[in-house]
């Protein structure tokens, strides 16, 4: 029996499906939250800028590399990516979809380890995360039909 895992996310939730060869209703076996995701960056910092002093004795303030809250976002892609290696490891799945924001998209393709990236077979750059069921139902439809080579 093949096994599509969809994966539908943004940077601040994200939701598994699994289609059994191809049929619908797909089934959710996972829903993740990261509410760090839709925060401020005043809410997410816990000090201010790194200080130091120089060499002639004044205070200096060492620039953040990376914002608080895009720090969480890359977090949260890095542990869902985690979690679906893991699963194409256990071969829980033979075929993988992702369905994101544009920007969460590239993060989550880039966190996936060479392997489980064999495994997508389609990627759609949409944010769809925050839509209720029976609006995700129609685009798990269009990835759930069979594809043909053209």
């Amino acid at each position: 029996m093949e096994k599509t895992w969809i994966v539908v996310a943004d940077s601040s939730h994200a939701r598994i499906f699994q289609l059994r060869d191809g049929q619908l209703p797909a089934e959710e076996i996972q829903d993740l939250a990261n509410p760090l995701g839709r925060a401020d960056n005043k809410q997410v910092a816990s000090d201010s800028h790194g200080q130091f002093a120089g060499p002639d004795g004044h205070g200096h303030t060492a620039p953040r590399v990376e914002e608080p809250v895009q720090h969480e976002v890359h977090q949260f892609a890095r542990h869902l990516a985690r979690q679906l290696d893991t699963a194409a490891a256990q071969q829980r799945f033979q075929h993988l979809a992702l369905v994101a924001a544009p920007r969460f998209l590239g993060l989550l393709r880039d966190s996936l380890d060479k392997q489980t990236r064999k495994l997508v077979t389609a990627e759609v750059d949409k944010n769809v995360a925050g839509l209720p069921r029976s609006a995700l139902d129609a685009c798990l439809q269009e990835l759930a039909r069979p594809r043909h080579p053209h």
